[in-house]
């Protein structure tokens, strides 16, 4: 066996935080170093095995003998394992029959979209935009042709790396909060990015409702806040499904990707792009040579229900093994951040 990491320097740099004492030191072949998030359904810890880093999840053990959580954390688990290479944290290990249950995927350094503008204060600007257009509809097509369906994308669950865009949390569900509209045993979506039909009851969910999601992350991207408003998940819905988007100065500012957003956020799902079509729109146009994501020191995405350690699909956050990223997504001025990693179970946006 190569040697594993050592504790990473009192976890500098990782974005986990330490163990406590009632904290497992080992899952399956990982030893644990830290904590990378927590949230209703699971905590999720940075692992280590033959030299690799490593995200793992594990559910509540208040979860563990859940029939209906457990029936759809097994299918999860499938859907991660069925994933195309790329689109997300690579699956490593599992154990569906450990009490609690958990699994392990490759941890990935980068930075989540949401924490990106955070961090930097600003929209993106239009080569990134375009960038990212390019690499979430790569990822999504992907996706689709695996016939799945993310069902829950937004800033938070796209991941910003040296090479690109990383798709996360295709997600075990979680327990309703509220910033998230759920039911034990099945991911319905966040109220900010939900497509109409996902906000009917009965209507058929496809590929269409995660170009609607990119949509509306794209406008969230261009304009620094979320393209129908704040309030609670009903309003949300509301106005989702009978009102217009507030487009900002996009189609001022980039009249061509106004275009292709107005498109994605079409109210009837069979008027929407596919994201084949997204992905040749933007072959379209120029985009940077180097990946251009607003800097920074890299947050750590792992697979899985995002800090909420019970889904399928990458991610824990956090500053990932103090590598960098490259500048350019915010230009020359971008900095570095070391901070703590956030949890995707608690997130909205």
């Amino acid at each position: 066996m190569q040697g594993e990491p050592d504790n990473i320097s009192g976890l500098q740099g990782s974005g986990a935080t330490p163990l406590t004492p009632g904290d497992p030191r080992r899952i399956g072949a990982f030893r644990l170093r830290g904590v990378l998030g927590s949230g209703g359904m699971g905590r999720v810890y940075l692992g280590t095995t033959e030299g690799r880093y490593a995200a793992v999840k594990r559910v509540l053990p208040a979860l563990a003998e859940d029939e209906d959580f457990l029936r759809h954390f097994g299918h999860e688990l499938d859907n991660l394992a069925r994933l195309p290479g790329g689109v997300s944290a690579k699956l490593l290990a599992s154990d569906r029959t450990a009490r609690p249950p958990w699994f392990a995927t490759e941890y990935i350094p980068g930075i989540t979209l949401s924490e990106a503008l955070r961090l930097h204060g600003g929209a993106l600007p239009p080569e990134s935009l375009w960038r990212l257009l390019r690499d979430a509809s790569a990822g999504l097509r992907s996706v689709h042709a695996a016939e799945m369906v993310h069902r829950d994308l937004k800033p938070s669950n796209v991941m910003l790396t040296t090479a690109g865009v990383t798709l996360i949390d295709f997600g075990v569900a979680r327990a309703a909060d509220q910033s998230r509209l759920t039911k034990t045993g099945m991911v319905i979506g966040t109220p900010a990015y939900m497509a109409p039909e996902q906000a009917t009851a009965g209507k058929q969910i496809t590929g269409a409702a995660d170009v609607f999601a990119l949509g509306s992350l794209l406008l969230y991207a261009a304009n620094g806040r979320p393209p129908f408003g704040d309030g609670s998940g009903l309003e949300l819905l509301y106005r989702i499904v009978h009102e217009e988007p507030d487009m900002g100065d996009l189609a001022e500012a980039v009249p061509g990707l106004a275009e292709i957003v107005t498109r994605c956020l079409a109210k009837d799902p069979a008027d929407r792009p596919t994201a084949q079509e997204l992905y040749d729109l933007a072959g379209d146009h120029t985009l940077p040579l180097t990946p251009a994501w607003g800097g920074g020191g890299g947050g750590g995405g792992g697979g899985g229900g995002g800090g909420g350690g019970g889904g399928g699909g990458g991610g824990g956050r956090g500053r990932g093994q103090g590598r960098p990223l490259q500048a350019g997504w915010r230009g020359s001025s971008a900095r570095t951040t070391t901070s703590a990693a956030r949890s995707g179970a608690t997130s909205s946006s």
